[in-house]
């Protein structure tokens, strides 16, 4: 004998189709609104420039330097900002806090077979009340810790310094 199952049909009435489409009407409301870029807010002004910053590599091999070249794209590693381009590469000793077991104290000391690498980008921004904006999203704060590609290279550090040029 054979289970008698209905097949399923859906029947809807006016009141449940007025429902489904206003439903239908606020998700995707919700969703453009989610997705719509952030105005700028009213009296805040945003302005164009040029920005210099100073982005310290710590601790490379000695001689891995040369792989930096004036010149190469820089990408954020983590959101593919693009950063600017390198206008120069400075090689200083690298440096670490260590226990000086006689003084008892902290003394800043050289490591042996490690280089610093002080990397200078430039690059276009936007800059408002609140931050200094490069690549369209990725703001540059000094202290902050970035993590960046290039051409042949990946590698994280402090950002040291920040210069404006030509506010707009």
């Amino acid at each position: 004998m054979e289970q008698n199952t209905p097949k399923f049909r859906l029947r809807l009435n006016l009141f449940d189709g007025i429902v489904l489409v206003l439903a239908l009407a606020v998700g995707a409301f919700l969703l453009w609104s989610a997705m719509k870029p952030a105005a700028p807010a009213e009296g805040e002004t945003v302005n164009t420039a040029t920005v210099r910053y100073t982005v310290r590599f710590q601790k490379w091999f000695e001689g891995t330097s040369a792989l930096i070249e004036p010149g190469d794209k820089l990408v954020d590693n983590i959101k593919n900002y693009e950063l600017g381009t390198v206008v120069s590469a400075q090689v200083i000793p690298a440096q670490s806090l260590q226990l000086d077991h006689q003084s008892r104290q902290y003394v800043l000391a050289e490591i042996p077979g490690y280089e610093d690498i002080l990397v200078t980008v430039e690059s276009p921004c936007t800059t408002s009340d609140e931050a200094i904006t490069v690549g369209g999203g990725y703001d540059l704060r000094v202290g902050a810790v970035a993590y960046i590609r290039g051409e042949g290279y990946m590698a994280s550090g402090p950002i040291i310094s920040i210069e404006r040029e030509g506010l707009k």
